[in-house]
């Protein structure tokens, strides 16, 4: 496993944690009280070879690997200073991710060259009765001559209103019990419409809304994998979605444990900075160790996904169940360190708190992080039930 950044790829996470410093920090309070994406920065980010870092140089990328592209969408987050952004960034990679991992050489060589260049992907799982659980979707597709029809319905898609790409999870029924599968479409094909963005507690700077498809035409060419096969794919996806999540909350926590610390040394109570209390002591220790091992759960999950780990999944439940609850418990806790002023949304204290429990929820909820562990964990060792001791017969009277 590694263990740091290479220069190279020091060199990419520290241009684009400048990038988000200077061109989406600034305004990004600004987006947030007016629930607003930023279609601008998102194709200045493209134009400065964001996306290109891991796509082969046949598809117009850099040629790097994972980790290339990991370095720099570390160092955005970092900098950015608007988690709802870099969310809509972790959806658009998990488009280009499978397009890479599962996608054939026309469907990278037709697609990949927009996405890596300003146009927004999507990818749609939810539905409005199915929540996390994905393999419960209703969106269907039968045969029509060298294709399909597809029809449905997908609620709270991150990039949905503004999405040019669409990955769609769906079934084939008429091959019966396995038949999950991947489509992607075009937001402007005939049949696709796209809903306005939700009006949300938090991550409000990442439009988010519902896909209609009413017997929309996917070619064949147009679906992602085998027909039928659609889990296996849909499982390294939400693998890498997941991973993406830990980066996310480490380098909020970092932002949060900056803001605490100044906090904590310059805010005095009884003769002294709060920061000498070990109660207090006791909520930055905790944001500490939540940082660290959501970094590193995620990189260990990467690694697993490059070397096509058995246990690249339960993995990446660990790093999302780390990360999300650690998230939540960290912003809870700066606002108890700021008081009132951190609960006031003229600060910049709050909004942390109401992105977090976002987190918790997007990319598969905690209670489905718990259960894909545990399953892994009963499927990996499997333990006899030992026999109960027989109870020794009475003696006769």
């Amino acid at each position: 496993m590694r263990l740091g950044w290479n220069p190279h790829q020091e060199r990419r996470r520290e241009h684009f944690r400048s990038f988000a410093a200077t061109a989406i920090a600034p305004g990004s309070a600004a987006r947030d009280r007016e629930g607003t994406f930023d279609g601008q920065i998102w194709k200045e980010l493209a134009a400065d070879n964001f996306w290109t870092g891991h796509i082969p140089r046949c598809y117009g990328g850099e040629g790097g690997d994972m980790w290339d592209f990991l370095a720099g969408f570390e160092g955005l987050a970092l900098g950015a200073d608007d988690c709802g952004f870099v969310l809509s960034a972790v959806a658009h990679a998990g488009l280009i991710q499978v397009l890479l991992d599962h996608g054939t050489p026309e469907q990278r060589g037709d697609l990949l060259p927009g996405l890596v260049s300003g146009e927004i992907g999507a990818t749609a799982a939810t539905e409005p009765a199915g929540g996390s659980h994905v393999a419960a979707i209703a969106t269907s597709a039968v045969a029509a001559g060298d294709g399909y029809l597809l029809s449905g319905h997908k609620a709270h898609i991150t990039n949905a209103p503004v999405a040019d790409t669409i990955l769609i999870v769906g079934r084939v029924p008429e091959l019966g019990k396995r038949d999950i599968t991947l489509f992607i479409v075009d937001a402007a094909d005939h049949g696709v419409t796209t809903g306005q963005p939700e009006d949300l507690l938090g991550q409000r700077t990442s439009p988010t809304g519902s896909i209609s498809l009413d017997h929309v035409t996917v070619p064949a060419d147009r679906v992602i994998g085998a027909v039928g096969d659609g889990l296996t794919t849909l499982y390294s996806f939400l693998a890498f979605d997941r991973l993406m999540y830990g980066i996310v909350a480490a380098t909020q926590l970092e932002a949060m444990i900056a803001h605490a610390m100044h906090r904590v040394q310059t805010r005095w109570t009884f003769g002294v900075p709060i920061g000498e209390h070990q109660l207090i002591q006791d909520k930055l220790v905790d944001m500490k160790v939540t940082m660290e091992s959501s970094r590193w759960l995620a990189y260990s999950t990467a690694a697993a996904l490059i070397d096509h780990d058995p246990d690249f999944s339960a993995r990446a439940s660990c790093t999302k169940l780390t990360a999300s609850e650690g998230l939540v418990r960290a912003a809870t806790e700066l606002i108890q360190i700021f008081g009132h002023t951190g609960y006031d949304r003229a600060g910049v204290i709050e909004r942390y708190l109401r992105d977090a429990v976002a987190v918790r929820i997007a990319g598969g909820t905690t209670e489905m992080q718990k259960k894909n562990v545990f399953k892994s964990l009963r499927d990996s060792t499997p333990l006899a039930v030992p026999a109960r001791p027989a109870v020794p017969a009475a003696n006769p009277a």
